[in-house]
């Protein structure tokens, strides 16, 4: 260890007790040979006397020397318990400490030494880390690194990290380094003090991943709310979610119940010979297994999938979480792992719980508004049905009442006298108040069901509302039609498209102020486009919607939404307005309302 720092005694060092003797010595042959000639003796008695000075010279000088030396055994003595108890205090801290400790070189990064807990936590022995340097304990990749940080300048004392260690049996430790240089049996060194925080940084890292899977959650349940018309897609979207979520599942499973069985409705990953549609019989015994599948632990889950589904059997690791509604268990939804049995962290569980619930709630949701559709759906139907009734009625009853009143008036007329002038002129303006109740009676009639919508279709009815439409209020319709005129689509589909085009017109006359607009009409494998565009005032859509000044778009928007289609609304102040009016043909009509009437039964 580093030497301690003692007092400097000169009267103990080698020199200074030379220079001490040589300075009592001079000292002591000026000053007796100068006494001895002021006494003036004899040549013998000076002999004599130069003899004994000698002898007493040569005696204080020994007895100088004698108790200097004493002094500076004592001293030593001293010095060298207070070291080796020092040193006991040092090397008890290094070897005891919890903490990972060693010694290295600072030229050759050879390691010196090293205390008992780097032994436990790395795996090698003190003669295997005496051989080794501190760029063997780091990965292949760092070493360079080390080493420039190694032998940069420094401090005396130095925290660094975090840095990634090597274990004997391959395991990857993140660490922080506190470092103090000393000296080392002469030679500049570096005592080391390891703090693992592997499990420190590990845990930081699961609660950064938590919370990024909880924003994710909050972000897809903002998404999914608005899409419950299609619960295929939101289905979807769950095992998209969960694959996000569960970063480290090889396979997403979403199993449903549907009617007496199990299917599996979507999958991302997985076995190819397990494809969606594979079902099982809905037993008790399987019941049972599902309801306590979500207390089991990874393992323990992965085997019972494997037991119930031979597609499965080499499954390691499972999270399966339960999608209940109204306390009845109406799927799961399993995150898989083929490879490892560790794969899972205890957080993805409650992260894939949650998308559970979440998945409770919109499904829940999907099915109630699938309901809500399905019987708007019957009300519009039966909706128009009276419309047309009504109209049939004012048509045939009505309108052959008036035509029946006009004869009989026209007769009075033809019987009155020219002396009755006044009563003459009565009749004619009767005449003239019922040939006005008859048309308003036809655009009535036209409005609440207009028949060339039977006899025509959808593009031969557009072209003579059109028509109309441009000698009443003087505006150019450009009308570009991609379906062929003899087509006929279902009914409902044809009579919204129909009352869209409609009341976009009737807008467009209203609050447009422009003199042309274009109409277009698009067939696609899934859909009918509809567009209405112009290039007057335009307007703000939110201000208006939620002011409430719109109520013919917004009951057209309804009507198009009840048959799983979407209207489009682009415009602003100043640059017209873009309306896009997407209708679903029968195959994608039927498949959702399939979809709807399955969630029902569920």
């Amino acid at each position: 260890m580093r030497r301690q720092r003692t007092k400097w005694r000169f009267w103990l060092d080698p020199a200074g007790i030379a220079l001490i003797y040589w300075s009592v010595g001079l000292l002591w042959i000026l000053l007796s040979d100068h006494l001895l000639m002021q006494a003036g003796v004899d040549p013998a008695t000076l002999t004599r006397w130069q003899m004994a000075k000698g002898l007493l010279f040569v005696t204080l000088s020994a007895l100088l020397l004698y108790g200097l030396m004493q002094m500076g055994q004592r001293l030593l003595r001293e010095q060298t318990e207070r070291l080796k108890e020092s040193e006991a205090s040092y090397r008890l801290l290094f070897e005891h400490n919890p903490r990972p400790m060693w010694v290295y070189d600072l030229e050759t990064l050879r390691i010196l030494a090293v205390n008992q807990a780097a032994v436990v936590r790395y795996g090698y022995s003190p003669e295997e880390f005496r051989r080794m340097t501190i760029l063997d304990i780091r990965p292949e990749e760092d070493r360079p690194k080390v080493a420039a940080s190694a032998w940069a300048p420094r401090g005396a004392f130095k925290h660094s990290g975090p840095w990634r260690h090597l274990t004997k049996d391959g395991r990857l430790l993140e660490v922080e380094i506190d470092s103090h240089l000393i000296e080392w049996e002469g030679r500049p060194a570096v005592l080391v003090l390891v703090q693992d925080v592997t499990e420190r940084n590990r845990i930081a890292r699961e609660n950064a991943r938590y919370r990024e899977g909880l924003e994710k959650l909050l972000e897809v349940s903002r998404q999914l709310m608005g899409k419950t018309t299609d619960c295929e897609r939101l289905q979807e979207e769950l095992v998209k979610t969960a694959r996000q979520i569960v970063p480290e599942a090889e396979a997403v499973l979403l199993w449903m119940r549907c009617g007496d069985r199990f299917v599996l409705t979507q999958k991302d990953g997985g076995p190819e010979t397990l494809k969606p549609g594979f079902s099982l019989p809905l037993t008790a015994e399987l019941m049972a297994r599902l309801e306590t599948i979500n207390t089991l632990d990874p393992v323990e889950a992965a085997a019972l999938q494997a037991c119930t589904v031979p597609a499965l059997r080499h499954l390691q690791a499972a999270l399966v979480a339960p999608i209940r509604t109204e306390h009845a268990l109406k799927g799961v939804i399993c995150a898989d792992s083929f490879t490892r049995a560790d794969a899972f962290a205890p957080y993805e569980r409650a992260l894939l719980q949650s998308l559970a619930a979440l998945a409770s709630v919109i499904l829940q949701n999907a099915r109630l508004f699938a309901q809500l559709r399905r019987l708007s759906r019957q009300l519009l139907v039966a909706y128009e049905e009276e419309r047309r009734r009504v109209a049939r009625e004012l048509h045939d009853e009505v309108g052959a009442l008036l035509t029946s009143a006009q004869l009989c008036l026209g007769m009075a007329q033809m019987e009155v006298s020219e002396v009755q002038q006044t009563l003459a002129q009565n009749l004619q303006e009767a005449r003239a108040l019922i040939d006005r109740l008859s048309q308003e009676i036809r655009q009535l009639t036209l409005q609440l069901r207009p028949p060339l919508l039977d006899e025509l279709g959808l593009v031969g009815a557009l072209q003579a509302y059109i028509e109309r439409y441009q000698k009443q209020t003087g505006i150019t319709v450009h009308l570009r039609s991609e379906l062929e005129p003899e087509l006929r689509l279902p009914e409902l589909i044809e009579l919204t498209a129909y009352r869209f085009v409609q009341e976009a017109l009737t807008n467009v006359a209203r609050h447009a102020q422009t003199e042309e607009v274009a109409v277009q009409l698009r067939l696609t494998d899934r859909e009918l486009l509809l567009v209405v565009e112009d290039q007057g005032v335009g307007f703000d859509p939110e201000q208006v919607f939620a002011s409430g000044g719109s109520m013919g778009l917004a009951a057209m928007r309804e009507r198009i939404e009840l048959l799983g289609g979407r209207l489009e609304i682009a415009s602003q102040p100043g640059q017209g307005t873009c309306l896009r009016a997407l209708l679903p043909l029968p195959a994608e009509a039927d498949r959702l309302i399939s979809t709807e009437h399955r969630y029902e039964q569920e």
